[in-house]
């Protein structure tokens, strides 16, 4: 047992206690936020009674003292770990061993690893210990002995020693909190989302600030749509934390919004009795983050949060740009839906978790949107497309993904039960009111059903597309179901697309064939039709109606038309030189070679290549040409009229064109199409439209011609219509560049050659 205070000592040390007491009354000093914990360990209690008495009521730099008592080292130990933020320890030397207080001295700097702390050794045995050696030996901040320490001496060394704490605190909160600093300016730069780099920001703040913290992080979303404006809470904690995701305005009380909007306004750190606000906005792009603090941050501290604010700048506009190149990349700009990439990617992964089920993928378009755009203009455009994507996302409801993959065309992809094409139709009834405009819409759909069809989402959406496409063919608000039929026709598109491909570039397969146009009554040779053939590879001859269009939709046709332009002038030409100058040749061109504003100067430079006069050329146009853009069509049949060409509508009255129409059409012939001759005749509805455009074609002083003439009676009744040339196989079936060469040398003799 260490010896105690002796009592002339302890009643001297008394006297001066009550007399500091009496000051300290005297002066009251305004409390602090936390007082300062002094541990006090002693085996005797009448030390700790008379160390509690001189420091009563005392204060250092206005903050109280809170007396944590021990009465052994063991305690004491037992008390330091309970008791975070112990400023200064008096130990008493001798406690249970004669070396209890500076065994505890080694245990609290090595093995509780308090190095702040301040120690005051106090002995009542001065010659246990020398004072030098002790000091040497072990980090205390005083070694004293008992009968030293009166009230003025023992305020002194406690006073220092406080102070000598807080400076030791403040050095290793400044360094952690540069620290947290450093480190939150490495990491933010490598964060990809506001909510990775909400939870950095708020872990650095708390280091900052020595423990938990209630806080949160508001943001505005990287591109939010007019219903999302504002800020919403992205990150919390403490009480904050069940706030993700709720907007700011509706989920924090009036004055908390009062100080976001001072910060904002402000565009800097904002520092108010209970919380500090940080601003981290980026010039078009908010965010303010909000820490609840009651006691008011030292001055290291407050420096230390607005560098942190500042060096977290950069690092939000990181992530800003991070979210905004990934929401353009993955979400349509108009919508906000997923694009193509993100609904391609999500229909993948869910057919990665999910194999199976009852699942099926769509693609749905607007009917006549490209209408909508081109009358009431592109803006009235995109806010129907919007707002048929809020409809279509309410009728389908949750579970189902809805993406807008490309123009007026949206994905969606869920449960068979969701994309009930009835329920979604019906959805439909009501009209858009857009800009004013009452409109209608309808959906066409192509689905296609995952138990039906494998393959991963390229493969489904190339399927839809095909279901799609035959809605479109059906006409209004269609829906389609893919079929594996469907994919066969395609792929035998494809087929012949890649043999015409080489038959054109390596002119494989293709001929030509002529067919004799005569004149009426007398059977004359009036010209040549040539006429294009195509064997392909297996030796199968291809239906000329199966690959023109084909030609036509790829451009194809440009190509194909150059060569059988070319090749006919020249057989045409061998001919003309044997003595057949009063012949005329007649060849199909595509109201696609006619929309290539190079081809009359391209016709005009084969003509004189080949020697044949253009007056010579009748070049047969399909009457769908009457639906081609006015103003080029005029332009380019100008043109071929100005050259000397010939002009002839070809398969007039099977078409859409109507009679009215031929007063528009500047052409020299009519071909009347063989299906409206072939039961001309028999009744009276067979024969009026043909006698109605031998009238008009009379009136207009155009010669008429009669195709597909397998009979001498037809030829009659046809010459009776008032058909001034005939083409069908009464007179000859085409033939190839040989075969008409016999054929004309037996006729020869017929003609009288100019």
């Amino acid at each position: 047992m260490s010896s105690t205070i002796e009592q002339g000592d302890a009643i001297a040390q008394a006297g001066d206690m009550l007399e500091f007491v009496d000051e300290a009354l005297a002066h009251p000093v305004k409390e602090g936020p936390a007082p300062w914990k002094i541990l006090i360990t002693d085996d005797d209690d009448e030390v700790h009674r008379a160390t509690a008495f001189a420091l009563r009521g005392f204060h250092i730099d206005e903050r109280p003292l809170e007396l944590l008592h021990a009465y052994s080292a063991r305690e004491a130990e037992a008390m330091l770990r309970e008791h975070p933020g112990v400023a200064v320890a008096m130990l008493d030397v001798v406690m249970e061993t004669p070396d209890a207080g500076l065994r505890l001295v080694d245990t609290v700097r090595n093995e509780l690893g308090m190095h702040s702390v301040r120690i005051v050794l106090r002995t009542g045995q001065p010659g246990y210990a020398p004072e030098l050696e002790v000091i040497r030996r072990y980090d205390i901040n005083d070694y004293r002995t008992k009968s030293e320490l009166s009230q003025t001496r023992l305020i002194t060394t406690l006073t220092a020693a406080v102070r000598a704490y807080e400076q030791i605190e403040t050095v290793r909160a400044a360094n952690r909190g540069m620290d947290a600093v450093s480190r939150a300016a490495n990491t933010v730069f490598r964060l990809r989302s506001s909510l990775e780099f909400s939870r950095v920001l708020l872990e650095r703040i708390e280091e900052i600030l020595g423990g938990p913290a209630d806080a949160l992080v508001a943001m505005e979303h990287s591109s939010a749509t007019p219903g999302e404006a504002g800020l919403h809470v992205v990150c919390g904690r403490g009480r904050y934390a069940n706030l993700a995701g709720c907007a700011i305005e509706r989920s924090v009380d009036v004055e908390m919004q009062r100080g976001i909007r001072r910060c904002l306004a402000a565009h800097t750190c904002v520092f108010e009795a209970g919380r500090f606000l940080l601003w981290l906005g980026n010039g078009g792009r908010d965010a303010v983050v909000v820490v609840d603090h009651p006691h008011p941050l030292r001055s290291l501290q407050q420096r230390l949060v607005e560098m942190f604010a500042a060096s977290l700048g950069v690092g939000f506009e990181n992530v800003d740009l991070i979210e905004r190149l990934d929401f353009f990349a993955f979400y349509d700009p108009l919508t906000h839906l997923p694009n193509r990439t993100r609904f391609i990617n999500e229909v993948d992964q869910d057919l990665l978790v999910r194999q199976g089920g009852s699942r099926c993928l769509a693609l749905a378009d607007v009917v006549r949107f490209s209408e909508i755009n081109d009358a009431l203009g592109y803006r009235c455009g995109d806010t129907l497309l919007v707002a048929v994507a809020k409809r279509l996302r309410s009728a389908l409801g949750p579970g189902v993904t809805l993406a807008r993959v490309s123009g007026d065309i949206f994905g969606i992809f869920g449960p068979e039960n969701a994309l009930d094409p009835a329920l979604i139709n019906k959805a439909f009834e009501q009209a858009f009111f857009v800009h004013g405009h009452a409109l209608t819409v309808q959906l066409r759909i192509g689905l296609v059903r995952l138990a039906e069809c494998k393959g991963n989402a390229v493969e489904l959406m190339r399927n839809a597309s095909l279901a799609l496409n035959q809605a479109r063919q059906a006409g209004g608000s269609a829906f389609s179901v893919f079929s594996a039929m469907m994919s066969d026709d395609v792929q035998t598109r494809v087929a012949m697309l890649h043999s015409l491909r080489a038959a054109i570039d390596f002119k494989r397969g293709l001929s030509l064939c002529w067919q004799p146009i005569v004149q009426a009554g007398s059977g004359e040779l009036q010209g040549l039709e040539v006429l294009l053939r195509w064997r392909n590879d297996f030796g199968e001859l291809v239906s000329p109606a199966r690959f023109i269009p084909l030609a036509e939709r790829t451009g194809m046709v440009h190509e194909l038309g150059q060569w059988v332009l070319g090749q006919a002038l020249e057989r045409f030409g061998i001919w003309r030189r044997q003595g057949w100058r009063g012949l005329e040749l007649t060849l199909n061109i595509s109201s696609v070679q006619l929309r290539d504003e190079r081809f009359v100067q391209r016709l005009r430079a084969q003509l004189e290549y080949s020697d044949v006069e253009a007056d010579r050329l009748v070049l047969d146009l399909d009457e769908s040409i009457a639906f081609e853009e006015p103003g080029l069509l005029q332009h380019q049949l100008r043109g071929l009229r100005e050259l000397g060409v010939r002009l002839a509508l070809d398969n007039f009255g099977c078409g859409r064109a109507s009679l009215s129409q031929l007063g528009t059409f500047p052409v020299d012939r009519i071909k009347l199409d063989r299906n409206l001759l072939a039961n001309f005749g028999e009744t009276p509805e067979a024969t009026a439209l043909p006698a109605a455009i031998a009238e008009l074609a009379c009136k207009r002083k155009l010669a008429l011609m009669g195709e597909g003439v397998e009979s001498a009676a037809q030829a009659s009744m046809l010459e009776t219509l008032g058909c001034s040339l005939l083409q069908g196989f009464h007179f000859a079936r085409p033939m190839a560049a040989e075969q008409m060469d016999a054929w004309l040398r037996e006729r020869r003799s017929n003609f009288d050659a100019i």
